[in-house]
């Protein structure tokens, strides 16, 4: 029910923050760059996101600990049902979600909490702040309270040393004091009343103290929960110290263990492992401490408004559930995890086909045995199980073995478009046998032996190339999983690099194949694993400064491409340098050569447009300066053909060049030579600067030059640009009507031009 579809990702490797990016929203996903941009970074990031599970070495320079946020999409009311007893204002909320986000943290000792965020922890906080702030109110009084105590019982003090030296002052003076003393008697009443004035001030310091002992005796509760508050909130913080010096001492260790590029894990260091079993403890009896500090701070509330200690505690059971609700961020946030898809990164050769495994292997679920994994693939995507072996007829089951193995090569065959030769395709079969006496112990025990054949050869899995080994046990991986109800996030890292281009090609087929299934987030530098008509799918990354490894990775979504660098679109611009794959020239139409790819996508657009029905083939050169070889080509091959230039230096030299060395006209008295009028520079020029603005730049920069010179000065990437405006118009999201009466003159001037090549 969870559907991954954005992600942030934070100081993880070369990333700071990604911020979030949306991945695609038909479930393929592609991250271009060059090498060291962080693509795999954002592989890795996501895959521990899952398993929670990393080392120093994903750890940034300065030591700052990992986050990796994930959103999913969800019914509408779905959270509900898995959400027991809500409450009233987190059911409301719950109920109308769409989306739900999820974000595992990382701590010093490496270890994670995966808790939930967005709104849901934007609520949960808001009940937490206030809480946090009615505790902070109920300190200050209960602080306020401690300090009269304690003012009281100094002044108790005070006046019990003041009542003693007024005795003092009144029997010194009274005579037969000294003989009084000496028999130990006090002096008498009537003695001390010869002292009026000491005797007065005597009363009062007597009646002051009687007044603040039965003062002090009201408190003695209040006392009481002061001492024990002050007793827990010094253990607090003699925990947290200790766990601040610990952090410290993780720190260097991780520091350490990065430099060695050794793992966290280190069992024969003891030292190490006294620090990490003394933070964890740490960690968990100061928050337990934290805990009981917070109660008993709300306790003590009740205590200062007079109840007493049994009472106070029941009331703090209420005054919990009306400020905090039952769940928190971490228990809903694990909670919500259980139901996350699987993030499981493709590992190469992973899964290879073995050339025989035993069945017992196969029914025991040994995964340690060479292919396993490879082999339940196999009997995955066939749907058998071991039942399917029990035939006890031996034709009936080789009958069968036969019909699966076709069955198996056909569907292997509509993604593998290699053939060995003209027309000899491979072939992916399995047999059931017994082995023979020879073998000893096993002898007469099932097993499963597996072949690629070809009409040449019969062969083993690993007697056949690198890329059929690689490709096979992708395409078995992928189906299988697409098999499994389960739902699963596919992450794989330059897949295909041992393939030919045709085969990088099949592994996009596999990839759309199962993207109902299974979400794929893939990276890649070649061109044959981009679709140029499916940009909606690629993230660009790149080092903020492009000069420096020690730059943060930025990543740019569809709508930011041309902002990437020419290095970062190159798999891209390998597409857009050849935007005449199955098309080419014609000799059922005519051919207008122009300068260059991006020229070609405009004048591509403007057809469109216009809705021009003539039979035009754009043919781009790779140049101004290699027009006159692509005509001289065209006249070769009788190819009916036309040249548009435009008002530019070099285009103006190139088209004397043609009058004077190739032709004037042809035949048929037609121009062959269309010029564009003056001012319009590059085909970008046939646009008004507001429509280049608004269609193709997509922004709200001022433009005090030619388009054409805006874009070579700011060194534009024209081929993306123009190719994306195209996209749009085809797509239908830009139509003619949506431009100012400047560029439809335009449009209208270059089809009048077309409408005379017949």
């Amino acid at each position: 029910m969870m559907k991954l579809a954005a992600f942030r990702i934070r100081n993880f490797r070369s990333i700071v923050d990604t911020g979030w990016q949306s991945i695609s929203p038909d479930n393929i996903t592609c991250l271009i760059g060059q090498n060291e941009s962080g693509k795999t970074s954002v592989l890795e990031g996501l895959k521990v996101f899952y398993t929670g599970l990393i080392s120093e070495d994903v750890l940034r320079s300065d030591l700052s600990l990992p986050e990796v946020s994930c959103r999913f999409t969800i019914p509408e009311g779905w959270l509900l049902k898995v959400t027991d007893n809500p409450g009233t204002e987190l059911k409301e909320l719950l109920g109308g979600l769409t989306h739900i986000e999820l974000t595992r943290a990382w701590i010093a000792d490496l270890s994670s909490v995966i808790v939930v965020s967005g709104e849901i922890s934007q609520y949960l906080d808001s009940l937490e702040d206030a809480w946090r702030l009615y505790l902070n109110d109920v300190t200050i009084k209960l602080q306020q309270e401690i300090n009269q105590i304690n003012e009281l019982e100094n002044t108790r003090a005070d006046l019990i040393k003041t009542e003693s030296d007024l005795r003092a002052k009144i029997a010194e003076n009274e005579p037969g004091w000294r003989g009084l003393r000496f028999f130990c008697k006090k002096p008498s009443e009537s003695i001390a009343a010869q002292s009026p004035g000491l005797k007065n001030q005597l009363n009062e310091t007597r009646k002051r103290k009687e007044e603040i002992s039965n003062d002090l005796l009201t408190r003695q509760a209040m006392k009481k929960t002061g001492e024990s508050w002050k007793r827990l909130k010094e253990k607090y913080d003699l925990l947290n110290d200790h766990l601040a010096e610990l952090s410290v001492k993780l720190e260097e260790r991780h520091q350490k263990m990065t430099l060695l590029m050794r793992p966290i894990d280190d069992d024969d260091d003891l030292e190490w492992k006294e620090i990490l079993q003394d933070y964890r403890k740490t960690r968990s009896e100061r928050d337990q401490v934290n805990a009981d500090l917070d109660r008993h701070i709300a306790m003590s509330g009740y205590i200062m408004d007079g109840s007493n200690e049994e009472d106070a505690a029941f009331s703090v059971n209420e005054i919990i559930q009306s400020y905090k609700s039952e769940y928190n961020s971490e228990i809903l946030g694990k909670k919500y995890f259980e139901f996350c898809p699987v993030f499981e990164l493709f590992e190469d050769f992973g899964s290879l086909l073995p050339n025989r495994i035993d069945m017992e292997d196969i029914i025991t679920g040994n995964e340690k045995v060479e292919g396993y994994k490879a082999a339940r693939n196999f009997l995955s995507i066939a749907q058998l199980d071991y039942s399917f072996f029990q035939q006890p007829s031996s034709r009936i089951l080789k009958q069968k073995i036969e019909n699966l193995n076709q069955s198996l090569t056909h569907n292997f065959q509509d993604f593998w478009q290699q053939s060995i030769g003209r027309n000899n395709k491979i072939n992916i079969q399995f047999e059931l046998d017994h082995y023979s006496a020879a073998y000893g112990d096993k002898a007469g025990k099932p097993y499963l032996e597996f072949w690629i054949k070809d009409q040449g050869e019969r062969l083993y899995p690993k007697q056949r190339s690198r890329g059929v080994r690689w490709f096979l046990s992708f395409y078995m991986e992928l189906k299988a999983s697409a098999n499994v109800n389960k739902q699963m996030v596919l992450l794989v890292d330059e897949p295909g690099v041992s393939l030919h281009a045709r085969a990088q090609e099949d592994v996009l087929k596999v990839f759309d194949d199962i993207k109902d299934k299974i979400q794929v987030i893939y990276t890649t530098h070649s061109p044959h694993l981009v679709e140029i008509n499916k940009l909606h799918r690629v993230l660009a990354l790149q080092r903020d400064d492009l000069d420096s490894l020690r730059s943060t990775t930025r990543i740019l979504d569809p709508l930011s491409l041309s902002a990437a660098s020419p290095d970062t679109l190159s798999p891209l611009q390998s597409i857009l340098g050849n935007p005449m794959a199955g098309e080419g020239f014609s000799n059922k139409k005519f051919n207008l050569v122009i300068n260059n790819t991006g020229s070609f996508y405009i004048l591509n657009a403007i057809i469109h447009l216009m809705g021009f029905k003539g039979k035009i083939s754009v043919i781009p050169s790779t140049g101004v300066s290699n027009i006159p070889l692509l005509c001289n080509i065209l006249m070769g091959w009788g190819l009916d053909f036309a040249v548009i230039l435009f008002d530019n230096e070099n285009e103006i030299k190139i088209g004397e060049l043609l009058k004077g060395s190739l032709y004037k006209t042809d035949s048929d008295n037609r121009e062959m030579i269309l010029k564009m009028k003056d001012g319009v520079h590059d085909s970008e020029d046939l646009l008004s600067t507001l429509d280049f603005k608004n269609f193709i730049l997509k922004s709200r920069e001022g433009i005090t030059v030619s388009n054409s010179e805006f874009v070579r000065e700011h060194e534009m990437p024209r081929n993306f640009l123009f190719s994306r405006f195209l996209s749009d118009v085809k797509a239908g999201l830009i139509k003619i009507q949506d431009f100012d009466e400047e560029s439809t003159e335009n449009f209208r001037m270059v089809i009048g031009m077309f409408k005379v090549l017949k």
